[in-house]
């Protein structure tokens, strides 16, 4: 029986003074109506399941409308529970999927609808709380019920994980283990996604989920933002899998599973900025976090900006393949659970357009009630509204129960039976005082208990038995503890109880902070590659430091390596104690000192902050890293330079503007450039370190320098200019003559990916164990595929004021070069069509007004198609591209295609469609260029053969102890070039021996190879001569040989 998507859109509290922008009613059972009110939409009433207005405390910032808001119900998260979590419970409990799927802007209540507060540093968190909570969402009342009826023989799992643009971090996971997205992601037996390395971890019961859910909530990519003091940056999926015998099937287990997915925000990335909050905590316990304002490092906004755009790639692609679907349902050309082609490039059109389609699906959208909304609500309506008409196929999965499983079970409900028949005999003769039955049932209510958890054991992974054994992942975990402490490392996962004083590692991400310790437990400890102490940093050196322990205080010696304390390097020799809260760095690896119950008062430092000391002070260190820092930042300014004389040429051009304008270019550029100085200073170093760890990993025929490129489109202001250039890195193949150039942070990201990668080999080949790193982890591969912008076409618009169509010859728009030189590299055919109604299907060319003024157009509809066919004779074939454009505003983004050519087909269409044209409007025509971003992932033409592994000889002799560095790739070609040299020389000198040895025994010289044809001939000759009359003198000639 095919079901459809089941939509809810909920309205979130007023946060500010402005007018009623929407209007919300429930009908009766699933007959929910949404309603835009003070907007100039024409599309303003919107049918779905639910529709639930929570904008608790209107009154205190509702400006009109007020009569509409007292009519409409408010709901609490108690009534949106009854309204739908009763037909969840019931859909899992009978052994289907469900997909809680939560969407809006970021602010808007997305969270606080499925799982309500869940920050980790407030008291409303729902899992500080062990009974129910007025402020639970959907899941924790779920769960809350499912443990209260959970039964023997059943088992109920979850994992919870992140995607955060191109990686996939296991939120589970105590030592932060991240992939590339693609790693590891396969179908289940029952056609259900999942990714198998991700941790899944029985819980025992409802406390047991409330803890675990905690500590991993608390591994989140969160950062403040002006919609949100902790906005999720990514995607986030928990799953919760309940195995229970089926009731109807013998030896059969049903596997009911429900997946709740709170997606990012949908706000456009421009928009974004890293905020500054102030949190206040209120007498009763309370907090609040009020929004101060941008911060004051702008290069944190511009990572989120960076970070945002692809992250709204996948919910792009989300909201495409809905509407395509939407589409064909409506054509009546797809059947319930099918799919369509395409829309499978990102994570969570991957991930989830299969699962939803056979599962029953719920879709939370959260909106504002705000009129100053209303441009992301219609969006978020939009969206909805697509969603809601897709049709959908659940099916049941299933599984077989084990022999183990089935022999305890049986056991079980026989030694149930045999205790509840002695417990009646037992109370009919309790008159009697017979204490030998009592004590019979209760050494058979021991062994019931015995054989229950040893039922919970097997179901979890064990080996068996009432003690248990352990599971793989458990061994696992061990195996890393014991792998990690032979380098005098611990997990914190393990020691966080310790009483011993410690460092610990501090990270910027605060998913890779606080993982590993270097416990302080002794009186003497060194550091070093074969020291007590051995981090996995490439910058530790033998003797690099020692820590002293004398009972009561740790002291710090420098030694032959580089270490700070606190933003100073301490010489070599010195001796320095330590103070809790210390930052001490050894090598690059910033650490935090910590001596429990010596913890002054106040909060420890954060990783933000000492991360900015260690950067400050590395800016004072005279060493060869920073002269080549210094090397890099002068051909940077050269650079600069050119642009900015592009810039002051531009502005001589437009000398007539504004001085208020001007003022405000010069403040932005300035702005720029202060964010272009410090991602360069923080990219370099990682550049020298990266350039050493692909040379470990036998792929030294990578480079990476950096670069300026073009960022026109990135023009917010409305100033006209062409923008100021951003930092990329630029990763060079040699083998393949393959560029591509990446943002800061995704460098960064690789960078971090693949120093765990050369951490993982070490202690594989430390405990002669083999590891593989995988596939998505060759640094080629990681550096390679991503999309990058390699080049913009531009337009302008004026002659769409007069309802003319793009001329075919005019429709090849040449696409330039994102970095200098900005030459031609391909074209991109883009053609705009005039319609007569927003609707293609009502459209008459009959209709078409013929324009000969602009002015002719106020006040009347506009309406235009775009179609952007596809780019041609690109330098490089593509694995994936699309192209983006924007348009009064909105950002435009066609499918991406993944097509192995140098001529991407896209096939894009859209219609913009103005109501009401205005000045404002003739003029932005007028003056506008239009500029279409194109976008590629490169295709990786020639893949190495040899794998990332410790099988590998060439990487074992360089991260194994004992052995010598391979040489580089330069160094190779250098040597092969030398031998070429010498093997010449050689060859003249033995040719030269030749002939004078020749000349000296009067055999004939034979400058020319000897071919058989010669051979037959030299035979010949000889056969000649023999048998001649004077063949007793003669001897036989020889090729290149003396006579014989």
């Amino acid at each position: 029986m095919s079901v459809s998507i089941k939509v809810s859109v909920r309205c979130r509290p007023f946060t500010c003074d402005d007018k009623l922008g929407v209007v919300m009613t429930q009908n009766g059972e699933e007959e929910g109506d949404v309603e835009l009110i003070n907007s100039t939409y024409s599309t303003t009433r919107f049918p779905f399941s639910y529709a639930w207005w929570s904008a608790y405390g209107y009154k205190r910032h509702i400006q009109g409308d007020s009569l509409q808001a007292d009519n409409m119900t408010l709901v609490d998260q108690q009534m949106a529970y009854e309204s739908v979590g009763l037909k969840i419970k019931a859909d899992l409990m009978g052994g289907n999927a469900v997909v809680l799927f939560a969407y809006g802007l970021s602010g808007s209540g997305k969270t606080f609808t499925v799982f309500g507060p869940d920050a980790v540093d407030i008291p409303e968190a729902w899992f500080k709380h062990e009974d129910p909570h007025p402020l639970w969402g959907i899941f924790p009342r779920l769960a809350y019920e499912l443990f209260k009826e959970k039964q023997d023989g059943w088992k109920i799992s979850m994992k919870y994980f992140q995607n955060v643009v191109d990686t996939v971090r296991d939120l589970m996971s105590p030592v932060a283990q991240e992939q590339q997205y693609k790693s590891g992601m396969r179908k289940d037996p029952d056609g259900f996604t999942d990714i198998d390395w991700c941790q899944s971890v029985v819980l025992k019961d409802w406390n047991d989920l409330r803890k675990t859910f905690m500590a991993a909530n608390a591994k989140k990519a969160i950062a403040p933002t002006q919609f949100n003091h902790q906005s999720t940056r990514g995607h986030c999926i928990m799953t919760l899998e309940v195995e229970k015998p089926d009731p109807e099937r013998e030896g059969m287990k049903q596997r009911g599973r429900v997946y709740v997915c709170d997606l990012a925000g949908t706000e456009p990335a421009g928009d974004i900025v890293y905020a500054d909050y102030k949190k206040v905590v209120y007498e009763n316990g309370e907090i609040e976090h009020k929004y101060l304002g941008p911060h004051p490092d702008a290069s944190k906004s511009k990572e989120l900006q960076d970070q945002g755009k692809k992250i709204n790639l996948s919910l792009t692609e989300m909201a495409q393949f809905f509407m395509k679907m939407a589409e064909a349902v409506k054509a009546n050309k797809l059947k319930p659970g099918m799919s369509i082609p395409g829309c499978n490039s990102y994570f969570l059109c991957k991930y989830l357009k299969d699962t939803m389609l056979q599962a029953r699906t719920y879709l939370f959208c959260a909106i504002r009630p705000e009129v100053k909304f209303h441009g992301y609500t219609f969006s978020t309506l939009g969206f909805a509204k697509n969603a809601s008409v897709i049709k959908l196929q659940p099916k049941k999965a299933s599984t077989a129960a084990s022999p183990a499983e089935r022999k305890l079970m049986a056991e079980l409900e026989q030694m149930k039976a045999l205790v509840s028949q002695l417990k009646e005999e037992n109370e009919r003769i309790a008159k009697m005082r017979n204490d030998v039955a009592s004590a019979q049932v209760a050494q058979l209510a021991e062994l019931l208990n015995q054989k229950q958890k040893e039922l919970e054991n097997v179901l979890s992974g064990g080996t068996g038995g009432a003690s248990g054994g352990m599971s793989v992942q458990d061994e696992m975990m061990q195996r890393q503890r014991e792998e990690y402490g032979k380098r005098g490392i611990h997990l914190y996962h393990f020691e966080a109880d310790t009483k011993s004083p410690y460092l610990i590692n501090l990270d910027v991400d605060a998913y890779r902070s606080k993982r590993f310790m270097f416990l302080l437990d002794k009186p003497h400890l060194t550091v070093g590659p074969q020291g007590d102490i051995q981090p996995m940093s490439l910058s530790i050196v033998n003797g690099h430091c020692s820590f002293e322990n004398d009972g009561t205080e740790i002291f710090l010696c420098a030694g032959a390596g580089e270490v700070m304390r606190n933003g100073k390097k301490i010489d070599k020799g010195a001796r320095i104690q330590l103070d809790p809260y210390d930052r001490v760095v050894i090598g690059n690896e910033l650490m935090l000192f910590v001596y429990p119950g010596r913890e002054p008062e106040g909060e420890p430092p954060s990783a933000d902050t000492a991360a900015a000391e260690y950067k400050e002070a590395l800016q004072t260190v005279d060493t060869s890293a920073m002269n080549e820092l210094q090397e890099q930042m002068k051909k940077f300014e050269e650079e600069k330079a050119r642009w900015e004389k592009e810039r002051l040429e531009r502005e001589a051009a437009a000398a007539t503007e504004e001085e208020a304008r001007l003022a405000a270019e010069k403040q932005r550029e300035l702005l720029a450039r202060q964010v272009n100085d410090q991602e360069l200073r923080e990219v370099l170093p990682k550049i020298a370190e990266l350039t050493q760890i692909v040379k470990f990993l036998n792929r030294d025929v990578l480079s990476f320098e950096t670069a300026l490129q073009s960022s026109s489109m990135e023009d917010k202001d409305g100033t006209g200019t062409s923008g100021i250039p951003k930092v990329k890195v630029k990763v060079y193949n040699k083998a393949t003559d393959e560029t591509i150039f990446l943002d800061v942070f995704e460098f960064v990201k690789a960078h971090a990916l693949l120093k765990d990668e050369v951490a993982f080999l070490r202690n594989a080949l430390m405990n002669d164990r083999e590891y593989e790193s995988p596939a998505g982890h060759d640094p080629i591969t990681l550096l390679f595929d991503n999309s990058f912008h390699i080049g913009s076409a531009t337009t302008f618009l004026e002659y769409l004021l007069y309802n003319l169509e793009t001329e075919p010859d005019e429709s090849q728009l040449s696409i330039k070069l994102a970095v200098p030189p900005f030459n031609t590299i391909g074209k991109l055919q883009v053609m705009w069509i005039p319609l007569s109604s927003p609707d293609p299907e009502k459209h008459n060319e009959d209709d078409l007004m013929d324009l000969e003024n602009p002015s002719d157009l106020l006040g009347k509809p506009w309406t235009f198609k775009i179609r952007i066919v596809g780019a041609t004779g690109l330098p490089i074939i593509t694995d994936l591209a699309y192209c983006q454009y924007e348009f009064l505003g909105e950002l435009f983004t066609t499918e991406s295609v993944e097509q192995n050519t140098r001529s991407p087909v896209f096939n894009y269409e859209f219609i913009h469609h103005v109501d009401c044209v205005t000045e404002q409007f003739i003029e932005y025509l007028q003056s506008a260029r239009l500029e279409f971003q194109v976008f590629v992932n490169p295709y990786i033409l020639d893949p190495p053969k040899d794998k990332i592994s410790t099988k590998n000889p060439a990487i074992a002799a360089q991260l194994a102890e004992g052995h010598a560095a391979k040489p580089t790739y330069e160094e190779l070609q250098a040597k092969c070039a030398q031998l070429e040299t010498s093997l010449a020389s050689a060859t003249e000198d033995l040719n030269f021996l030749r002939e004078q040895y020749r000349s000296a025994v009067g055999s004939p010289t034979h400058s020319a190879p000897c071919t058989p044809r010669k051979k037959i001939e030299l035979a010949k000759a000889n056969d000649e001569r023999l048998n001649s009359p004077t063949k007793e003198s003669s001897a036989p000639i020889t090729p290149n040989h003396s006579a014989t």
